[in-house]
């Protein structure tokens, strides 16, 4: 057992190496939760000064250690020190202002940790009796980029998870009879190292979680202090003790999966492995979803799905393992016919993964462009090809079971496997990434009406200063020149005070433009387009867009 768990550690080295080899990303720094809407939006002038500022995210959210603060020109604080999170809204946080501002340009701090435990920071200016528009100042957000840490800790994790869940499956409910004991202590030793990887890793992202949510660094993210802060204001500290407690009870449910006796007598002892895919799914992008009932349930289906399939593929090669024959007490059609309902088992669950990856996929990648031009999407295409490479191995072994002998089966069931490990990896840097939603690239959409088709181009597409224009054409493509004027109206459901209709002015026959500070919050918008002809005939067109932070 010993050469066996040796064996495993090795395993896991070498898994990390090639994970943290195979990413090239930008180090893009982007927020996993944003800003929605906020009273000064950004760049607002008042004439009277404002006497609150309050802040929306698109989750809930805790204050960081600067909370929420107001500096003038030259940084001086000027709020009444009392930001805080709004008691009856856990998407908000606010503070008091004095009574009176005096003439000139301010800029309101915030920091505040997402669902996920991450830390994330921004500004937004506006003036008193000053044009802040003209000045093109612009809000900033920035957070935390998935580091080294963090990507080994989250592929143990995966890998552990789906060791333990997958072989527990395997070894209850799809080892055949007459294979009785054979390779126990290897059984028994796979679980255990599997036990032991869970606990490492969850033990370990407590402090590497803590070092992400209070910018601390080295051995500092080890101190009693920050770690009770993470556990008591963060749900990922609350989800964290949880994991831990299931992980307490695993030893004995263990020992009884690899036991002697009925085979489905302690069925209901593996439960509490069940809770682990259940809490991951609660600190992930599902939970920040509107309602996430059905994307965390979709995530928790997706991760045990994942691990039944990877986990059993392992138990696979172990009874594979005698060789080119059998071992002694393993009949070969016994052999045979575990390996046709790990099948069927594993082409369920590549079902259940392609649907709920899906789903996902659906739900934080808003745009095609988004797929290709933020670290999210990058990522999710990686995690697609390998998906898809991943099928293709289980294809082609599928077809060839019967005509190869038992050494090249096992090699190409490896094969598979260890394409499911990459996998794992891209997953680790996917969960900690910013959704595409952040990010989701310059706006061009047209619909018919009347015969006449409407295109609507926004560029960037992001809350700020956005370039827009409307084209206007016939059923033949030519620019309608009969047009009084164009005017754009916005609104979302997130942000309760959209900005006035703007008007847009002519740039060429059948094309209008305008630019402007009118997208106020991230988030789903409805931009509605009113042409109105010189024979007053109206045209109305209203486009959903995902704007960007």
């Amino acid at each position: 057992m010993l050469r066996m768990l040796k064996g495993w550690a090795k395993t896991y080295i070498w898994v990390a190496a090639i994970i943290l080899s195979m990413f090239v990303l930008p180090p893009t720094v982007s927020a996993h939760a944003y800003v929605v809407q906020s009273t000064p939006s950004t760049n607002q002038t008042f004439q009277t000064a404002p006497v609150k500022v309050d802040v929306q995210f698109d989750e809930s959210v805790q204050l960081g250690p600067q909370g929420l603060t107001v500096t003038d020109e030259d940084g001086h604080r000027v709020d009444n020190h009392n930001g805080h999170l709004v008691s009856t809204d856990p998407h908000e946080i606010e503070c008091t202002l004095p009574s009176h501002l005096n003439k000139g340009v301010y800029t309101v701090h915030w920091q505040v940790l997402s669902s996920d435990g991450h830390m994330v920071e921004g500004t937004i200016p506006f003036g008193v009796q000053v044009d802040v528009k003209s000045m093109h100042l612009g809000a900033t957000q920035s957070g935390y980029t998935p580091g080294p840490a963090m990507i080994v800790d989250r592929v143990c994790f995966y890998l552990s998870m789906c060791l333990v869940i997958g072989l527990s499956v395997f070894f209850r409910f799809l080892w055949p009879e007459s294979a009785g004991q054979q390779y126990r202590g290897r059984r028994l030793a796979m679980l255990i190292v599997s036990w032991v990887g869970l606990v490492v890793s969850t033990g370990f992202s407590l402090p590497v979680q803590t070092a992400i949510s209070w910018s601390v660094h080295g051995m500092a993210a080890f101190q009693a202090k920050y770690l009770l802060r993470t556990m008591n204001l963060t749900l990922f500290g609350d989800i964290w003790v949880i994991q831990m407690l299931l992980l307490i009870v695993f030893p004995p449910i263990i020992g009884a999966l690899v036991g002697t006796g009925v085979r489905y007598r302690w069925w209901w002892m593996a439960t509490p492995m069940l809770g682990i895919p259940v809490t991951k799914a609660f600190v992930g992008h599902a939970m920040v979803q509107s309602p996430p009932t059905v994307p965390i349930i979709a995530d928790i289906i997706h991760l045990f799905a994942a691990s039944v399939w990877l986990g059993g593929m392992v138990g696979v090669i172990l009874l594979m393992s005698g060789g080119s024959r059998p071992r002694s007490g393993l009949e070969a059609n016994d052999l045979a016919e575990t390996v046709r309902k790990f099948s069927v088992v594993a082409g369920s669950c590549v079902l259940v993964l392609g649907g709920t990856g899906f789903y996902a996929a659906l739900l934080n990648v808003p745009t095609w462009t988004a797929l290709w031009s933020t670290s999210y999407g990058r990522s999710l295409a990686i995690k697609i090809a390998l998906y898809l490479l991943m099928v293709l191995l289980a294809a082609v072994h599928w077809t060839r079971r019967k005509r190869i002998g038992i050494g090249s089966f096992r090699n190409l069931v490896a094969s598979e496997l260890l394409v499911g490990v990459l996998l794992l990896g891209v997953t680790s840097v996917l969960t900690n990434l910013p959704t595409a939603a952040i990010a989701p690239g310059p706006v061009h959409a047209s619909q018919m009406s009347n015969k006449t088709r409407i295109g609507l181009d926004i560029t960037p597409n992001r809350v700020g200063n956005n370039q827009f224009e409307v084209t206007i054409m016939d059923a033949n493509g030519q620019p309608v020149t009969d047009i009084q004027q164009v005017t754009l109206s916005f609104s979302s459901a997130s942000v309760s005070e959209g900005a006035d209709d703007v008007r847009l002015k002519p740039l060429a026959p059948g094309k209008y433009g305008t630019s402007g500070l009118y997208l106020s919050g991230g988030g789903r918008w409805t931009v509605d387009v009113h042409v109105l002809t010189t024979q007053f005939t109206d045209l109305d067109e209203k486009f959903s867009i995902t704007v960007g932070q």
